[in-house]
């Protein structure tokens, strides 16, 4: 009997991961903030340094704001942003997840976006901007996330 219900509980999490918005490189668990529903790669970035940056979409999609973080292994979405399902809490939702960083944090208020990552990844890359000039990884200016991963 627990053999199975063992087996219930694994098949259950494997469906709610299958049935989520996107891969592990985007912090994917069960009931997650729909981070996805700002495409990252139009993110103009205004400022950035390392492994952090600060920007802006160019269009207003969502209204409200999202918040996903993660600590090791220890992982919390915050959601108040129209059109998006409730999480397990409301508005919110905390769960384990594998380790991949030692942490990481991606947020939007309506059109400001904002991410962090140590180690920096393919979702919060190692750059340098200041005041929409981008030094690192390439020079230009008004330069899209997309453009500099």
């Amino acid at each position: 009997a627990t053999r199975s219900t063992a087996n219930q509980h694994q098949r259950q999490r494997q469906r709610l991961s299958a049935s989520l918005w996107a891969p592990r490189e985007a912090m994917s668990a069960p009931r997650q903030v729909q981070m996805d529903s700002i495409n990252e790669t139009e993110v103009v970035v205004h400022s950035a340094c390392c492994c952090c940056y600060d920007g802006c979409v160019p269009e207003l999609n969502n209204i409200g704001c999202a918040a996903q973080e993660t600590l090791l292994c220890l992982e919390a979405d915050v959601c108040c942003k129209s059109g998006t399902p409730c999480l397990c809490c409301g508005c919110c939702a905390l769960r384990c997840v594998e380790v991949t960083v030692c942490c990481k944090t991606q947020s939007q208020f309506f059109c400001c976006v904002a991410g962090s990552a140590l180690p920096p990844d393919s979702s919060v890359p190692c750059m340098f901007n200041v005041c929409f000039l981008s030094l690192f990884p390439k020079i230009g200016c008004c330069l899209k996330l997309g453009d500099m991963k």
